[in-house]
């Protein structure tokens, strides 16, 4: 663990900084980046259930966040995009 891994983020974190903590944890599941921004990360494979529960722990650890069960649906999870715009969500209240 860096400590990259247990910085918190705050709410006035904004979308870029949210995307890009996102895309640093997601690299480690693929070879190639640029494919996170085109492919759906769990209906096209890319991520298994596995690496989605790390997911949510990731953001709930670097944001200070919780997503509960209500958050846990496929279109929050499924592009780099629907991730950053649940943490934005989180964060804002």
């Amino acid at each position: 663990m860096t400590a990259q891994d247990v910085t918190r983020h705050g709410p006035g974190t904004g979308p870029e900084e949210i995307r890009a903590v996102v895309l640093r944890y997601l690299a480690r599941y693929v070879d190639d980046v640029a494919v996170l921004d085109r492919e759906r990360l769990i209906s096209d494979g890319w991520l298994d259930s596995l690496a989605a529960i790390g997911l949510v722990a990731h953001l709930e650890r670097s944001f200070g966040l919780e997503v509960g069960d209500e958050d846990l649906e496929l279109t929050n999870f499924d592009s780099l995009d629907a991730v950053t715009a649940l943490v934005v969500r989180k964060l804002a209240g």
